[in-house]
């Protein structure tokens, strides 16, 4: 369950990178998740995340990721972008876990600089932007974006920012662990769902078992 979650994780600080602007937001992703080979195990894994889905919502100081994994898990990573500290809150069949993030965990992902970035001369349009392509290779996984320099989101001090990818993904896919991951975005707004005060830790943690991350 542990590594699941680290997984997720991951995937948030491969997501954003940003302009200006606007100082709130919503982006909501369809996830698409096949088997990359054809052994029943992959194809069993593939089909309990099926309908799986991602929201990001952030302001001015706090970032929130919600996501939707099949029918069996629910994550929830929220992070003060002021602070580099955060919170990540997973629901599963074996229980409720909350992992801390600790300014030094942020630290180590951004100073991270293993990362190879190609950049593409490829185009099309996603939900009405104009895209761009780049493949990204770090940890000898490949990921492939498609990124618009047409959304202009207020979050370059972010603490889940990726600086290697010049513009906002809008949709992107990886192969790890023996599945194909699709990540599309379905939805865009300019406004938060929740109030900020709500934005952050609002859930009664004394049914979480309480995990520290600190690398």
């Amino acid at each position: 369950m542990r590594r699941k979650a680290l997984t997720i994780i991951a995937l948030v600080f491969v997501v954003i990178n940003g302009l200006s602007q606007h100082q709130e937001g919503l982006v909501e992703y369809a996830i698409t998740v096949k088997p990359a080979d054809t052994t029943a195990l992959q194809k069993q894994r593939a089909a309990l995340l099926f309908d799986s889905k991602m929201a990001l919502q952030f302001n001015d100081s706090l970032a929130r990721m919600d996501f939707k994994m099949g029918k069996g898990m629910l994550t929830s990573v929220i992070v003060n972008n002021y602070l580099k500290q955060g919170i990540t809150l997973n629901s599963t069949s074996a229980g409720k876990f909350a992992f801390y993030l600790t300014k030094d965990y942020f630290d180590q992902k951004l100073a991270e600089d293993t990362v190879q970035v190609e950049l593409v001369n490829e185009v099309k349009k996603i939900l009405g932007y104009n895209c761009k392509r780049a493949n990204l290779k770090a940890n000898g996984v490949t990921t492939t974006y498609w990124y618009t320099n047409e959304l202009n989101f207020d979050i370059k001090q972010q603490a889940i920012v990726n600086k290697h990818i010049p513009g906002f993904p809008l949709k992107y896919n990886t192969v790890k662990d023996g599945l194909y991951m699709e990540f599309e975005v379905t939805n865009i707004e300019f406004t938060i769902k929740v109030k900020s005060s709500r934005i952050g830790v609002r859930t009664i943690l004394s049914n979480f078992t309480i995990i520290n991350i600190s690398s």
